[in-house]
């Protein structure tokens, strides 16, 4: 279940139909379901993400 992070979400799809170059960071305590989101997020969006994630 995925809830609570439709604000979030709007961001990231803003970003990502966005017609500019932009990086995004996400950063947050652990375990609150950063690596969720960014999957929730590529998962609604229809165009090519390019993703790197680094721990």
């Amino acid at each position: 279940m995925f809830v609570g992070r439709e604000n979030e979400l709007k961001i990231l799809n803003r970003v990502f139909s966005s017609n500019r170059q932009e990086s995004v960071l996400i950063y947050g305590r652990r375990r609150i379901g950063k690596t969720e989101l960014i999957k929730k997020a590529i998962e609604d969006f229809e165009g090519g993400v390019y993703s790197r994630m680094q721990v």
